[in-house]
């Protein structure tokens, strides 16, 4: 029971929504695949790990957002107008929610949606921080080789990168997305 509430900000993932697969896993593996193809053909990935590298670089940066995310999370759950309380027009997102022993599909609200987005974000984020400082801690010794000529070792450095890289990428389209909500949707 309290790990599924640890992960429960994990669960806008599980909303149902016809195009949201697209920001949450299409856009991002786009980028990630282009990310890695670009380090691979140029740089090699030697320097993504480790102090100085690529991902300590966006260490500084990424350490910021959870402050940012929680304020964006705190002004939503505050916000004063009563049409954010109203359900979001059609195709409306939907998640199942468990109730007192029943689930039940909820169509969700400006209010609702934006919540759990941030909360996502705001958990994202936080397993990025601590990624990160994994990788720059300890990932320098998996990444043996060039892209192009894998070894187990490359293997796995490469597939750590990517799954780095996946996670960032996510973290930054659902942002834009809910700026996107905050900026123009909320508003209609």
């Amino acid at each position: 029971m309290l790990l599924d509430q640890l992960l429960r900000p994990f669960g806008y993932l599980a909303i149902r929504h016809p195009y949201k697969w697209i920001v949450d896993w299409l856009y991002p593996v786009v980028f990630t695949v282009l990310i890695l193809w670009f380090m691979g053909a140029y740089n090699g990935f030697r320097g993504v790990m480790g102090s100085g590298g690529v991902i300590s670089l966006v260490l500084s940066f990424i350490q910021s957002l959870p402050g940012f995310y929680i304020a964006a999370l705190a002004a939503i759950a505050t916000f004063g107008r009563a049409d954010i309380d109203s359900v979001l027009p059609e195709p409306t997102p939907k998640i199942w929610i468990k109730f007192r022993g029943s689930e039940n599909l909820v169509s969700l609200t400006r209010r609702r949606f934006l919540a759990m987005l941030f909360a996502f974000l705001t958990a994202e984020s936080l397993l990025l921080i601590v990624y990160s400082i994994f990788l720059i801690s300890y990932g320098t010794g998996l990444v043996g080789t060039s892209f192009y000529r894998l070894s187990l070792d490359s293997l796995i450095g490469v597939s750590l990168i990517g799954i780095y890289f996946l996670l960032l990428c996510q973290m930054v389209i659902s942002t834009f997305w809910g700026l996107y909500y905050l900026g123009y949707k909320l508003h209609e």
